[in-house]
C-alpha cells in the first residue's frame, strides 16, 4: 500500500518555497529544480503556466491562499496556513491589528443590512448615493493597508435572480476597484446550491468565486464527489462569463461533531476535500471556520491539525502548492486505471432551503467519477495526485513512466518501487501522490 501519511514538517517553510525549491525524494538527486532541463516529453509541458514574482498570495504572488473564515492568526499563521481570513461583524479592527503585525487578510465591506432578512420590511432598499458614499470611504480607509490582500462583500449569499441584489454587487465592486489603486482581487460568498447557471451573475462581477462544499452538514457525507462537483461549477462559471484572471475556491466543513464513532475518519475526511479541490482546478481553501464553535466543541482538534497538516504539505519546505499553481500539463501522461473498485458515485441534489431558487431545489441525481487523477510537470518532476471519492477501498494501477525513472511517495518520501503496473490501494476517502523524477 502506497501510505498518505505525512510524516515530518521542514523548518525551512516559506522562505524555501520562496526560493522557488522542492524537497527532491530520496534516491533521487539532488539536482535545483530550475537548472534541470529534460528533453523527455514525460518530464516536460508543451504549456507551462507563467509564475509571478514575489512573495504575495495568488494571483499577486507565488502564495496559496490558505485559510478560513474566524480564525486566530498568530496561532494559524505558523501552522501551515498563509492568509487571515474573512471575519465577521465589523472587522475593521481585526483587519487593522493583522496589519500591524504584517500578517495577510482579507477584508470586507460592508453596508451594514441584509436581503435576506426573515420579515422583508428589514431587508436593505437599494439607495445608491448613500451605498457609493459609504463603500468608497470604507475602501479608502483601508486601501493604505497593503496586508489586505483581498476584499469580501457582504451580505454574503446574493441572490442572482433579484435585480436589486445584483445592483448593489455591481456599485460595490464599482467603488471597491475606484477606491484601490492596488486593484485588489473582490470576493463573495456563495452558498452550498449554487450551480453554474447560478455563479455566473456573481462571476461576472467579482474576481474570486467560492460556494460553500460543507460536505458532511448538509447531507453529502457519503457523496464526497459532491465538492469536486461544487468545484467545477465554480470554474464553468468562469469560463462562461468573458472575463479573465480570475480564480476558483474550494470552500471544505469544519462546523459540527461527527456520529459517535466517525472521529477517526476526519483526518481523511479532510484531506479528501483538500486535495480533490485542488485537482479539480481551485487555486485557494477557504474553511468554514476556524472559530471552535459549539456544534465542533468534541473534535474540533482533530479537524483543525487535518487541516493544518494539508496546509504545512502545501506551503511549507514541500512545496506542493507550487505544483499546483504553476505545473504544467505533461507532454506524455501516464496510464491509470481503476483495477478494484466502483468507478462511479451516485450524488443527490437539490431540495435545499435558504437563498435557493426553484431550479436549484429541483431534486435530481448525477452519477459522478468515483475517482480523480491528475498530472503536473514541475521543477524537475512529474507528480501524480489521485484521489478517491469513494465510501471503501480501491486499488489502481499505474503505468507508463520513461525507463530510467524513479519514483517516491510525494507525502513521505518513502522510495516507490516502479514495477509496472504499480498498484496503489487507496482507502476509502484515500489521497496519494507519487513524484516521478529522471
Amino acid at each position: 500500500m502506497l501510505s498518505n501519511r505525512w510524516r515530518g514538517f521542514s523548518s525551512l517553510g516559506l522562505a524555501f518555497l520562496m526560493s522557488g525549491g522542492l524537497l527532491v525524494p530520496l534516491g533521487c538527486g539532488r539536482r535545483v529544480a530550475s537548472q534541470v532541463k529534460e528533453t523527455s516529453p514525460f518530464f516536460s509541458s508543451e504549456v507551462p503556466l507563467q509564475e509571478p514574482e514575489g512573495d504575495g498570495i495568488y494571483p499577486h504572488g507565488r502564495v496559496l491562499p490558505y485559510m478560513g473564515y474566524s480564525g486566530v492568526p498568530a496561532r494559524d499563521l505558523t501552522n501551515g496556513f498563509t492568509v487571515a481570513g474573512p471575519c465577521y461583524g465589523n472587522d475593521a479592527a481585526y483587519v487593522r491589528s493583522c496589519a500591524s503585525n504584517g500578517w495577510p487578510v482579507v477584508a470586507h465591506i460592508a453596508h451594514g443590512h441584509r436581503f435576506t432578512e426573515q420579515d422583508p420590511a428589514r431587508n436593505y432598499k437599494l439607495d445608491e448615493p448613500s451605498l457609493r458614499t459609504n463603500v468608497a470611504a470604507q475602501v479608502r480607509g483601508l486601501a493604505p493597508l497593503k496586508e489586505i490582500v483581498w476584499w469580501a462583500i457582504q451580505p454574503e449569499e446574493l441572490r442572482p435572480w433579484r435585480k436589486n441584489e445584483m445592483d448593489y454587487l455591481a456599485i460595490v465592486c464599482e467603488e471597491i476597484r475606484g477606491n484601490d489603486p492596488s486593484g485588489r482581487p473582490i470576493f463573495l460568498y456563495n452558498p452550498n446550491n449554487r450551480t453554474q447557471e447560478t455563479l455566473l451573475p456573481i462571476a461576472k462581477q467579482v474576481d474570486v468565486i467560492g460556494k460553500g462544499a460543507y460536505v458532511n452538514s448538509v447531507g453529502k457525507k457519503r457523496e464526497r464527489a459532491w465538492l469536486g462537483w461544487s468545484v467545477e461549477q465554480e470554474l464553468a462559471a468562469i469560463a462562461a462569463s468573458g472575463r479573465s484572471g480570475q480564480l476558483a475556491l474550494v470552500m471544505p466543513v469544519l462546523c459540527q461533531d461527527p456520529e459517535p464513532g466517525e472521529e477517526p475518519e476526519i483526518r481523511a475526511w479532510v484531506r479528501h476535500d483538500v486535495y480533490l479541490g485542488l485537482l479539480k482546478g481551485a487555486k485557494g481553501v477557504l474553511i468554514w471556520s476556524l472559530f471552535r464553535r459549539r456544534e465542533v466543541a468534541k473534535t474540533w482538534p482533530l479537524w483543525y491539525d487535518a487541516y493544518a497538516e494539508c496546509g504545512r504539505e502545501l506551503n511549507g519546505g514541500r512545496g506542493l502548492a507550487q505544483v499546483f499553481l504553476f505545473g504544467g500539463e505533461p507532454a506524455s501522461k501516464l496510464s491509470v486505471r481503476l483495477a478494484d473498485g466502483s468507478e462511479r458515485a451516485a450524488v443527490r441534489l437539490g431540495g435545499e432551503a435558504g437563498t435557493t431558487s426553484e431550479p436549484e431545489r429541483r431534486e435530481r441525481g448525477l452519477a459522478l467519477p468515483s475517482w480523480c487523477a491528475r498530472e503536473y510537470v514541475y521543477g524537475d518532476a512529474h507528480w501524480l495526485f489521485l484521489v478517491s471519492s469513494s465510501n471503501g477501498p480501491s486499488v489502481f494501477e499505474v503505468a507508463g513512466w520513461p525507463d530510467g525513472t524513479c519514483a517516491a511517495d510525494g507525502f513521505t518520501d518513502a522510495p516507490v518501487t516502479l514495477r509496472a503496473p504499480l498498484r496503489l490501494e487507496l482507502p476509502a476517502y484515500g489521497v496519494a501522490c507519487i513524484r516521478f523524477a529522471p
